[in-house]
């Protein structure tokens, strides 16, 4: 299944409503379900913040060989690898932390693989989780 969302917060309606529908068809668990929105939102809003530009932004959602994939696209893009940011210290207060980060990190516990590309002002983030069978 694929979509396309016009690169604005308000968009998130939406694409909760796409998620809806792909895990209905694939017949996701609760807590698969779970994971694909919260990683969904945390990478679509920071192509919204970070992204640059004026693009929408694709989103393709599959299940192959009992493993979710969702692919983010969004052509005219900065370069902004969300794999590359550091993780946070859950260690450390609250009040000794630097803002931010928290969603990345949390999406990387959810999810089993990310992958980031970019190239020619086009960026692609692959987020993967094994749904279990064989």
């Amino acid at each position: 299944m694929q979509r396309s969302f016009s690169r604005e917060l308000r968009s998130l309606a939406a694409l909760f409503d796409f998620l809806d529908e792909a895990a209905e068809r694939y017949r996701l668990d609760e807590d698969s379900r779970f994971a694909a929105r919260l990683a969904a939102e945390e990478i679509f809003t920071n192509m919204v913040k970070y992204g640059g530009g004026e693009d929408n932004v694709a989103i393709t959602v599959e299940v192959r060989d009992h493993r979710l994939q969702m692919v983010f696209v969004h052509a005219g893009a900065v370069n902004f690898d969300v794999t590359a940011a550091d993780d946070v210290d859950v260690s450390r207060p609250i009040g000794e932390r630097t803002p931010g980060g928290i969603g990345l990190f949390l999406v990387r516990r959810m999810m089993d693989e990310i992958a980031y590309e970019y190239a020619d002002g086009v960026a692609r983030v692959t987020l993967s989780r094994h749904l279990g069978g064989s």
